[in-house]
């Protein structure tokens, strides 16, 4: 078989595979409604009527307040535009612990808030994304929560690939958890859902996973990660498999941009791409961006990012034009 050909097979076998990892995720996500329908009966927030099957749904007046013993509430981040707040009055009503997983987190008064609640004496630990905790908007809220003894820690996955996208805070009495960050265009501009409860079993699980996740990446702290984030500098496309997990730029002559079925776009340094220990990859989503990559090819080029490794091979991932440079 031919590279192209091998190349955009494989391309369309991952296609394929997350086609079916999605049908399987909505069927998850519909039985989870479900329930939580089925539970949030008489809860403020978004909750349903009925017996056995919701038979209407009604919105009342929300407010910021702790929940009450086996109730389950979805919040909607538009409607009253308050979800940090909803997320404050969980961490001030906690007695014992607070652990949380959060993507991203920019918001100073959710930060005061955790500082507050560790000086009276509950136990406060936390997990961060390793990339935004290291950006100039993450940067200073993780640097609030070290100074005040909060151990945070980030992910670190062997491969380089994969970023912690939990969003989850965990009290001993409740727990709130959706697609909702602890930032201010979510709190005011996105569409957002932040689900708040103090279901027992709901409650553990969630416990159980921010816990495992914790105790996983517990030799790996934000402030190591911070100092990790600063770049070893420019190196040969040759040896970037010897630097999986580091921010480097990668320079070499690039033989050609290959854009698969799909409309991922590779950037190949070889001219046999399976045998190549380096390429660029930007995907469909973000190709439109960077105009005629084509006039690339023949240069000596420098892309600059994290190196992932896919494959058993290594890689850059560019979502940004001012990765790649001449």
């Amino acid at each position: 078989m031919n590279p192209v050909r091998d190349k955009t097979l494989e391309m369309s076998a991952d296609s394929s595979a997350s086609r079916v990892s999605n049908r399987m995720n909505q069927k998850i996500i519909r039985a989870g409604v479900a329930l939580i329908l089925a539970i949030a009966s008489g809860s403020a927030g978004y909750v349903a009527g009925g017996n056995n099957a919701p038979t209407s749904v009604s919105i009342p007046a929300q407010t910021v307040s702790a929940p009450s013993a086996n109730s389950v509430r979805v919040l909607y981040s538009l409607d009253q535009k308050q979800n940090d707040k909803e997320i404050i009055a969980l961490i001030d009503a906690a007695e014992d612990y607070i652990y949380f997983a959060i993507y991203t987190f920019t918001i100073p008064s959710i930060a005061d808030a955790l500082v507050a609640a560790k000086k009276r004496g509950v136990e406060v630990r936390g997990i961060v994304d390793s990339g935004q905790s290291s950006n100039s908007y993450g940067a200073p809220i993780v640097k609030k929560l070290l100074a005040a003894g909060i151990p945070v820690v980030t992910e670190k996955h062997a491969s380089g690939n994969g970023i912690m996208h939990i969003k989850a805070l965990v009290t001993e009495s409740a727990y709130a958890t959706g697609s909702y960050n602890w930032t201010i265009s979510a709190t005011t501009i996105n569409d957002e859902v932040l689900e708040i409860g103090t279901d027992p079993a709901l409650r553990q699980a969630y416990e159980n996973i921010l816990k495992k996740l914790l105790d996983a990446y517990k030799g790996n702290t934000a402030a190591a990660n911070a100092a990790a984030s600063v770049s070893i500098g420019i190196i040969d496309y040759t040896d970037a498999p010897a630097h999986i997990g580091q921010i480097a730029s990668v320079r070499g002559t690039l033989v050609d941009a290959y854009t698969s079925a799909s409309g991922t776009v590779f950037l190949d340094f070889c001219k046999s791409y399976k045998t190549c220990p380096f390429s660029g990859v930007i995907f469909a989503d973000d190709v439109k961006a960077f105009g005629d990559l084509s006039s690339f090819t023949g240069q000596t080029v420098t892309l600059t990012g994290k190196i992932s490794s896919y494959q058993g091979k290594a890689e850059i991932v560019l979502s940004d034009p001012n990765q790649i440079a001449q």
